[in-house]
């Protein structure tokens, strides 16, 4: 019995030692909270740049320096983007390349083009918007915060081509999901790449990059972050400035905009100062009422309608610099365009050459141009939130800062400044947003 007994003590310690001696599962890392990852075909992986210094490269460089100058946090970032990929490719490949990236936020960097829209249409279109879908919803189950890029531009498309890219963007600036506005930094107007700014029909070059760049809002992922939600919709009373002015100055380099502002009035003056690398622009109400724009670079544009008959109108402003273009709208109908590039570095909203009486409401900045069909989404009161860097909705039943409040995912701020000696501006709305610890 005694043997018995040794035996199998001596069999259960050796399987305790067999099990001890069996390599212990890998522990699963937690996602930084500070890392991007990148996730896309041949143009977010660099295609066409020099060095593939990319658009994504160069976002990724300007988060460092908002870290180094204490502007942001230390972001990360990591581009696991394929030339060549499409949405079933990302898909496929989805668990096998983004989980062992340990991110936070994923970039969908995906486009129509190698969907197959080119000949492909509806049936592509609605595979990419299906699948964009899935893979949205697949980031969030898995904890990660997504962001998507739009469609861009390709020298192959044709004007069916374009209707759909347009379709499709309009979209994506609807969904509940941060979005870049990629075609409105190079857009020609016919969906293809602006002059000068390609590398091949397919890939944009240095500068075509550096225009896509420039179509990011600089303090996206730190408003994410944050938990700065999703802009909606705010119905506003509008708000008079009365011995006051609002500036907003752009966080980062703008090259493409379309800033828009809804106002009332009934008398002559000045409705906004654009200040360029040089010189100023503004638009106006003149003495007959029309509503007119002067550029800081040479020439005006002036609308056939009077609107200096205290109703609500909306102006919007649109600038490509890539293809050198800007359009002024007026209640989503276009009162014309001049040849110019802008390197617009603050706006101006009221102050003492403002219309005696006048309301303002729904001041929006976008860090991209414009189609029709996005102003006239505009117009009719439609928040598309696509490189969206100012939504400040001006609601005069607020009390301050919350009246001049900034609900677009981004850090920026509006600075109040007072009126006639126009002292020291002032921060308003919500104040600049502090690092916030890191999301669960």
């Amino acid at each position: 019995m005694t043997r018995k007994l040794l035996l199998l003590l001596s069999l259960a310690l050796g399987a305790q030692t067999g099990r001890a001696q069996t390599p212990a599962p890998a522990t699963t890392l937690a996602p930084s909270d500070l890392k991007i990852v990148y996730f896309g075909s041949s143009v977010p992986f660099g295609q066409g740049a020099t060095g593939k210094y990319g658009y994504t490269a160069r976002y990724s460089a300007l988060l460092t320096q908002r870290a180094a100058a204490g502007r942001g946090a230390p972001w990360t970032t990591a581009n696991i983007s394929i030339p060549g990929d499409n949405t079933l490719k990302v898909l496929e490949r989805w668990e096998r390349d983004l989980p062992p990236q340990q991110g936070r936020y994923v970039v969908y960097a995906l486009a129509l083009g190698n969907e197959g829209i080119h000949g492909g249409g509806q049936p592509k279109f609605d595979q990419f918007k299906a699948n964009m879908q899935v893979l949205i919803e697949k980031a969030r189950a898995a904890g990660l915060v997504p962001v998507v890029t739009n469609s861009y531009t390709r020298n192959d498309y044709t004007a069916e081509d374009y209707a759909f890219i347009q379709q499709m963007n309009l979209l994506l600036h609807s969904w509940a999901v941060p979005t870049v506005n990629l075609l409105g930094a190079v857009d020609d107007g016919h969906g293809r790449w602006a002059a000068g700014y390609f590398d091949d029909a397919l890939h944009p070059n240095d500068r075509g990059h550096a225009e896509l760049f420039h179509a990011w809002v600089p303090s996206l992922f730190d408003a994410l972050r944050a938990g700065k939600p999703l802009p909606r919709h705010q119905a506003t009373a509008g708000v008079p400035l009365p011995g006051a002015a609002l500036r907003f100055v752009p966080e980062a380099l703008v090259h493409p905009f379309t800033q828009v502002i809804s106002f009332r009035a009934k008398a002559a003056g000045t409705l906004l100062t654009l200040q360029d690398s040089t010189s100023t622009g503004q638009l106006s109400l003149g003495a007959q009422g029309q509503l007119t724009y002067t550029s800081a670079k040479t020439g005006q544009l002036t609308s056939p309608a009077r609107v200096a008959d205290n109703q609500w109108h909306q102006a919007t402003l649109t600038h490509y610099f890539a293809r050198a273009e800007t359009l002024l709208y007026l209640d989503g109908k276009l009162v014309g365009s001049l040849p110019e590039q802008l390197r617009t570095r603050q706006l101006t909203l009221g102050g003492r050459q403002a219309p005696a009486g006048a309301q303002y409401r729904n001041w929006l900045f976008y860090r991209a141009g414009m189609t029709a069909a996005e102003v006239r989404a505009l117009a009719a009161d439609s928040l598309l939130k696509s490189s969206l860097e100012l939504y400040a909705p001006l609601d005069g039943r607020q009390v301050a800062p919350n009246m001049f409040a900034n609900l677009a995912q981004s850090t920026n701020v509006l600075l109040r400044i007072p009126s006639p000696a126009f002292g020291p501006a002032r921060r308003t709305g919500a104040q600049r947003l502090a690092p916030a610890k890191a999301s669960k």
